[in-house]
C-alpha cells in the first residue's frame, strides 16, 4: 500500500506528515508491513530543503528531515498512490481539479483520520516558530497514527 501526502510546498506540513509516518512504519514493522509513504507539494517550486523549523520539530519528535527535498506533485505520484492525503480542503479540491480520475482516492487528512467530514484542516506553520511547528507536528503525527492503525 502506498500512501501520498500533499501540501503546498513540501517543505513543512506534508513533509513532517511524511516524516511521522515513515517512523511509526519503522517502530512497528510487522504491523504496517508492505505501507509506503512519500509527499509531495501542489504548488512546490522545485527541490528546495525542508523548512529550518519543520526539521527541528521533526528532530525533537526523533524523525530526520534533514535530507529531505521537496518536489512537485506528479501524475506518476497520484496514480501509485493507493490513498492521497490532502492537509487541507483547498488542497483536496486542487487535486481533484487537477487529476479528477484519481477523487475515489483523495481525502483530507484530519477527516480520514477522525472519521469526520468537519475535521479542521492542518494549520499551516510556514513562517511561524518553532512551538508553531512542533504543535503542527503534533497534529500531524496524532492523524498519521489513526490513518495507520485504520489501515493495517
Amino acid at each position: 500500500m502506498h500512501i501520498l501526502f500533499v501540501c503546498t510546498g513540501n517543505t513543512c506540513r506534508s513533509a513532517m506528515a511524511e516524516a511521522a509516518a515513515r517512523k511509526q512504519i519503522d517502530d512497528c514493522p510487522e504491523q504496517y508491513d508492505g505501507i509506503t509513504v512519500m509527499s509531495a507539494g501542489v504548488l512546490c517550486a522545485g527541490p528546495s530543503p525542508a523548512s529550518s523549523n519543520a526539521i527541528l520539530a521533526a528532530a525533537q519528535n526523533g524523525c530526520d528531515l534533514s535530507l529531505h527535498t521537496a518536489k512537485p506533485i506528479t501524475e506518476e505520484m497520484l496514480s501509485q498512490a493507493d490513498f492521497i492525503f490532502a492537509m487541507t480542503r483547498g488542497h483536496k479540491e486542487l487535486i481533484a481539479r487537477m487529476a479528477p480520475q484519481y477523487a475515489d482516492k483523495l481525502y483530507l487528512l484530519n477527516a480520514f483520520a477522525e472519521g469526520s467530514p468537519d475535521a479542521l484542516d492542518v494549520p499551516d506553520p510556514y513562517g511561524g516558530n518553532l512551538a508553531e511547528y512542533l504543535q503542527c507536528f503534533d497534529v500531524l503525527n496524532s492523524s498519521v497514527a489513526q490513518i495507520l492503525q485504520k489501515l493495517a
